[in-house]
């Protein structure tokens, strides 16, 4: 890699080079240095850095965006979610148990006539069932969610078919469909999870992004999950849940 101290966007590629654990050279291209020349020559007269050369797919860029999104796709189980998204994950937690207990009640709980609310909700569960095994990989999904856009990247970029399904804008009144609350709700009482993203595998709930999607990759968990698929019609739970 062709590089030089000072330049912010070189430490982020160097950055990700050493997360990965992935040997290189580094050649320091700065103003003066024959290694500069040599970089311009390489690029036809170009001596923009970082710029990457890859002998093993013999691959060659400049931008620091395009070459940490290859580094982490070539080399790399998945690509992480951005990191901001990981200390507001752990700020939103101590409200996950208030969303626990406002679904219900956004679905109506709180009527008179409970057993129509319980029928919706049972009707919800059916759909859900169905829903669950329609595919390998199933994620509930609002649409203004940045966890959940995060969590439909990590899939992308690792080339899993997914099937999505949105319940809405978001989970507050006027964003989220009709049907999403009763879905909410009945999510709540099957697994104990009422925040989205909720990712299911082979029929099992693995939970959200941050405590479920990604240690499961981490440690290998995710692709064994393919294998085991659940029975008609039941709701395997595994893990912790966001």
């Amino acid at each position: 890699m062709y590089s030089y101290e000072g330049n912010q966007f070189c430490r982020l590629v160097r950055e990700v080079l050493s997360e990965l654990d992935i040997p290189y050279e580094l050649k320091s291209a700065g103003k003066g240095s024959s290694k500069r020349a040599e970089l311009s020559e390489i690029t036809g007269g170009s001596t923009q850095c970082p710029f990457l050369i890859d002998p093993n797919t013999d691959s060659q860029m400049s931008e620091s965006k395009d070459i940490i999104e290859y580094l982490y796709k070539n080399y790399a189980t998945f690509t992480p979610p951005i990191e901001i998204l990981g200390y507001l994950s752990s700020a939103v937690t101590p409200l996950k148990s208030v969303y626990k207990v406002l679904a219900p009640l956004q679905a109506g709980s709180g009527r008179e006539d409970k057993s129509e609310y319980e029928a919706e909700i049972a009707a919800a569960k059916a759909e859900i069932e169905k829903e669950i095994l329609s595919d390998e990989v199933v994620i509930y999904t609002y649409s203004l969610s940045p966890f959940c856009t995060e969590a439909l990247g990590v899939l992308s970029s690792l080339d899993i078919d997914y099937k999505e399904i949105s319940l809405g804008l978001e989970w507050v009144p006027f964003l989220i469909s009709d049907e999403g609350v009763q879905k909410r709700a009945a999510l709540g009482e099957m697994t104990g999870q009422t925040s989205l993203p909720h990712v299911f595998v082979a029929g099992k709930s693995i939970g959200g992004l941050y405590e479920g999607l990604l240690p499961a990759l981490e440690d290998g968990s995710f692709q064994s999950l393919f294998k085991e698929k659940a029975p008609i019609g039941k709701v395997v739970l595994e893990g912790s849940f966001e």
